[in-house]
This record gives C-alpha cells, structure tokens and sequence, in this order.
C-alpha cells in the first residue's frame, strides 16, 4: 500500500475540514481547552500536537509528509501486507506508534515491545494479513474500552473500528 492510498483512507475517519470546537483539546495550542491558541485541527493534525503549524492554511500534502514522518515510517507501512498497512497506520494515529504495535505484536503472538523489530515481520509474515486485520481490530476495540473517556468516544471509535473492518 501506498502512503497516498492510506492517507486518502485515513482522511475518511479524521475529516478534511478545519475544526474549531473550543471544548475539543487537541484544538488548543496548549492542548488544554482554553489554554492557549484556539487553532483546530484538519486532517488529523491537531494544535494540541502541532502548536507551531498554521493549522488553517495546512494542505493535504504538507498533513501527509506529518503522517509520513511520524507515523508511515516508524511503523515500516512500505514493508507491509497492504491489510496490515493501513489497520496499523489508523492505530498508530489514533493511539500512537508504540501502542498500535503492540496491538499488532499481541496479535501475532510476540513480545509486546512496541517496536518493530525482526521477531514482529517474521511472526507477521506467518499470518494471513486479512485475518490479522480483524484480530488488530478486535484487540484495538477492546482496548479502547479500557480507556477512561470510552464513554464519551465510544461511538465514534466503533464507527471508525467498523469502517476498517469493511474495508479489509
């Protein structure tokens, strides 16, 4: 999978429009609500995360080179199974890196590191990448549950769970 094909699916779930909700964190440069610079955030790229970033004025190919840097490449996406790419790109910026590979590691049955080393790829590749697609999402459903503001963004986490589980 390409980063560009990934992007274009990730956009689906983070929105292409610039968000301005005051009672939203990320929004705020300081990542507090009212502690800083109210900036939003636009495909995927939050204040909170970028505070120096003209949020606003941000292109779709500047917020991709962000998902390349920080995202695409720590995970290896150019490496793996198309499936796998992109389930684990989505995890990986919902999350963060180091969480979605240990969701990938916990699926494939290895040491939860949160690195992707040698042990990982070779595990992975002894596992069907659409099967391991639906255990990413099962693992990734389940550990949203545990997180403390599930209630409030239960629903649209399930929504964007199911979203990659349809589009395996």
């Amino acid at each position: 999978m390409r980063l560009a094909d990934a992007f274009a699916k990730l956009i689906l779930s983070e929105g292409d429009t610039l968000d301005l909700n005051p009672k939203d964190r990320g929004n705020w440069s300081g990542g507090v609500c009212y502690v800083g610079e109210l900036k939003g955030s636009k495909y995927g790229i939050s204040a909170a995360a970028h505070p120096d970033i003209d949020i606003a004025n941000l292109t779709p190919d500047a917020a991709m080179s962000i998902y390349k840097k920080e995202y695409w490449d720590p995970i290896w996406g150019d490496q793996l199974p198309d499936v796998v790419a992109f389930e684990l790109f989505d995890e990986a910026v919902n999350m963060g890196v180091f969480g979605a590979v240990k969701v990938l590691q916990g699926a494939v049955g290895v040491a939860k590191d949160g690195r992707m080393g040698p042990g990982t790829f070779a595990a992975l590749s002894a596992v069907d990448p659409s099967k391991l697609g639906v255990l990413m999402c099962a693992s990734r459903l389940e550990f949203y549950t545990y997180l403390s503001n599930w209630p409030d963004e239960s629903r649209g986490w399930a929504r964007r769970v199911a979203r990659d589980l349809r589009n395996l």
